[in-house]
C-alpha cells in the first residue's frame, strides 16, 4: 500500500514539472510573436512616413516639383492619402499621421508599387508609375 501511494505522488511531480517547463515554452513563443508583430507595424508605420515625407515636400517646394516614391511588397499594407494625412492599413490596425497640406491633396489609395507625387498648381496629386 506504501508503494502505491509513493508512485502516485511521483507522477504528480513529473506533472507538475512538465507543466512549468510547457507554460514557460508558450510564454517564450508568445513573446517571439508578439516582437514580430510590433516589428511589422513599424514597418508599416515606415511606409507611411514615407508617404506623409513625399507628400509634405511636394507641397513645400511648390507648384511643378514631382517626387519618385517605392513602396516596397515586403508585406500586405494599404496607405491611404487624403486631406491633412496619410493613413497605413495593416492588417487590423490602422496608423494615422499628419501632413502639411490640410486642403487640395487629391485622396490616393496606395499598394506596393512605384508613384511619383507631384504638386500641380497647389493641388497634390498621387499617380502610380507601374
Amino acid at each position: 500500500m506504501d508503494e502505491g501511494g509513493v508512485l502516485s505522488i511521483d507522477f504528480l511531480f513529473a506533472t507538475l514539472i512538465a507543466l512549468i517547463i510547457i507554460a514557460g515554452m508558450v510564454s517564450m513563443v508568445d513573446s517571439e510573436l508578439s516582437r514580430t508583430q510590433a516589428g511589422e507595424l513599424g514597418q508599416a508605420r515606415m511606409m507611411g512616413e514615407r508617404v506623409a515625407g513625399a507628400v509634405n515636400a511636394a507641397y513645400t517646394n511648390g507648384p511643378g516639383f514631382a517626387v519618385n516614391l517605392t513602396l516596397p511588397s515586403d508585406f500586405p499594407y494599404t496607405v491611404e492619402v487624403r486631406n491633412g494625412e496619410v493613413t497605413v492599413f495593416y492588417k487590423s490596425q490602422r496608423i494615422k499621421l499628419s501632413i502639411i497640406p490640410k486642403v487640395n491633396v487629391t485622396t490616393t489609395n496606395m499598394t506596393p508599387g512605384k508613384y511619383t507625387v507631384r504638386n500641380q498648381n497647389g493641388t497634390i496629386t498621387v499617380t502610380r508609375i507601374t
